[in-house]
């Protein structure tokens, strides 16, 4: 037992005097141990980073904004323009299938309606028909429509030849202000205006037509005969 002390005794200096000699041993493990804490560096390629900064980026001003700009609608003027989503579309399939007849696919991003009343009438009894023009917007988005003045709507009266006999902006005066309509998804604007019948026959058709100012497309018509 004495031996084996002395013997342990006598190799701890040697350990020692070989950490002493082996500096680079030394630099390697403390390098190693703090690698073992040291903050690494964000990976930007991770899910988690992505949605982290897609996250600020929508609470920010310009993400809000970007939000709202894709929720809100804004068709063509002419629904039935080339750059209409339903024209180029039929015209895809159009041009697959040429031998067939392909209709439209989907429904229209609007519906206009135009009600007259009443439906029966006299140019001696009534000097003026209740309109009621409607802009539904068919769509699952807002749909925008910009104007460049205070006027919305715009009713036009023709006779049997296509001659103009009342313009129902006319006698009206708007500001030159610009404005904005935003329709709801599946709601509608409507409008309630009334057209003269001093200028009517009794007996001969007319056509009354409302239109949405500077969207052509956005029109609707009736023809009314007064009784004789």
């Amino acid at each position: 037992m004495k031996r084996r002390y002395l013997a342990l005794i006598a190799i701890l200096p040697l350990a020692a005097q070989a950490q002493e000699l082996n500096p680079a041993a030394d630099k390697v493990a403390a390098e190693q141990a703090a690698a073992a804490f040291a903050v690494r560096p964000i990976d930007e390629s991770s899910p988690f980073f992505v949605q982290r900064e897609r996250a600020k980026f929508d609470l920010s001003q310009a993400g809000q904004a970007r939000t709202a700009d894709a929720n809100v609608a804004v068709y063509p003027k002419v629904k039935n323009s080339e750059n209409a989503a339903s024209t180029m579309v039929t015209r895809f399939f159009t041009d697959m299938f040429s031998s067939i007849h392909i209709g439209r696919l989907r429904q229209e991003p609007t519906t206009e309606t135009l009600t007259i009343e009443p439906k029966s009438f006299s140019v001696g009894d009534r000097r003026e028909l209740d309109t009621t023009y409607v802009v539904r917007n068919n769509t699952n988005k807002l749909l925008r429509l910009d104007f460049t003045t205070s006027q919305r709507i715009e009713i036009i009266t023709r006779d049997a030849s296509g001659n103009v006999i009342d313009k129902w902006s006319d006698d009206r005066a708007f500001k030159p202000q610009e404005g904005i309509i935003i329709i709801n998804p599946k709601e509608r604007i409507q409008y309630n205006e009334t057209v003269p019948t001093r200028d009517m026959k009794p007996a001969e058709p007319y056509t009354i037509q409302a239109d949405v100012v500077g969207y052509p497309d956005y029109s609707a018509n009736k023809v009314v005969t007064p009784s004789p």
